[in-house]
């Protein structure tokens, strides 16, 4: 995991990382629910293991479809560090279709959630995206708590 080393050094700091239930290396089946449960779980060993029980220590980073676990998290937990979504989509449903009629088949509504958050959120989007344009990122910038906005990077020349 190169990134997650370079991370730790340049942060002096931990970098925990996974793979949700079904996704990467981790066995299973890819849920929503099984992904709230992963990150619940990786938060609780983190804050009692690595953070000695203090929230603020705590900096969430999901990208993409990782994003919908980390609103869903942010919007349960308190006095969080922070939080950093790269690349997000504002729904499951909405990456297909920005039509509201498929509303009670939609997951990870982000667009929702991230109105809640009660910790520092930054976004990182491509401006070149093309997986999820970077529309989605703007209107979740858009929806996070005056106070809690962070500046937006819009990279680029870059995609997903």
């Amino acid at each position: 995991f190169p990134i997650q080393s370079i991370l730790a050094h340049a942060l002096e700091c931990n970098v925990v990382s996974y793979d949700y239930s079904g996704y990467g290396e981790s066995g299973g089946i890819p849920m929503e629910s099984a992904t709230y449960t992963d990150i619940a779980a990786v938060y609780q060993y983190t804050l009692q293991n690595l953070c000695n029980n203090d929230p603020s220590k705590i900096v969430l980073y999901g990208q993409s479809v990782g994003s919908g676990p980390c609103c869903h998290l942010a919007m349960q937990q308190k006095n969080m560090g922070g939080m950093i979504l790269h690349s997000p989509f504002t729904s499951g449903m909405r990456v297909l279709t920005p039509s509201r009629l498929l509303a009670c088949l939609d997951i990870y509504p982000n667009i929702d959630r991230i109105k809640k958050a009660t910790c520092p959120v930054m976004l990182i989007h491509g401006r070149l995206d093309e997986e999820v344009n970077i529309s989605h990122g703007m209107a979740l910038h858009a929806a996070v708590p005056r106070r809690y906005q962070r500046e937006p990077w819009w990279v680029p020349d870059r995609g997903h």
